[in-house]
């Protein structure tokens, strides 16, 4: 289900911004924990860097990171949020709701767009994927080549593969 436009909307960013301490950059700032990082998290989290995925991680990343939020949240409902851009509320476990859709609107040239469902790849933008109760979250950040996961049963999902995913710890917990 798309939220673009929606009270909802709203509420998740303002949620992201006031409970993650995030912090929108497009400057690459490197790995060190020394700078201004760009979530500020009061939960135990875990920071990996992604820049040395293999294609064969790339390929088959949308589907184990998929089967990581199914096993790794008891809550069914997720955000799908591509900064500044398309939201959705989904269920993993329904693939179909994975999905970019078009939508009518006359405010754009054509009177539609397509509103894309993120990767679970931050392949140009920031893609988060945060469950509705804001237990457990998958932040990625394309400019640091960088996922931060929070949520106790959402990182042990995560930690089982990392390896297999060819990811780089730098935060543990």
């Amino acid at each position: 289900m798309i939220l673009n436009n929606t009270e909802e909307y709203d509420y998740v960013w303002d949620k992201i911004y006031a409970d993650l301490g995030f912090i929108p950059s497009c400057e690459y700032r490197g790995h060190s924990l020394n700078v201004i990082l760009p979530f500020s998290i009061n939960a135990p989290h875990i920071i990996y860097a992604i820049e040395n995925m293999s294609n064969s991680s790339l390929d088959n990343m949308d589907e184990i990171i998929r089967t990581c939020l199914i096993n790794g949240s008891i809550n069914d409902e997720w955000y799908a949020l591509d900064w500044n851009h398309s939201a959705f509320k989904f269920d993993p476990r329904n693939k179909e709701e994975m999905t970019s859709v078009k939508i009518i609107d006359n405010q754009y040239l054509g009177g539609e767009y397509n509103a894309y469902f993120p990767d679970f790849y931050p392949d140009g933008d920031y893609y988060f994927f945060i469950d509705t109760k804001f237990e457990n979250g998958y932040l990625g950040h394309p400019w640091r080549q960088e996922v931060w996961i929070f949520g106790q049963t959402l990182i042990d999902e995560i930690k089982k593969v990392s390896e297999l995913l060819n990811w780089r710890l730098i935060k543990d917990i």
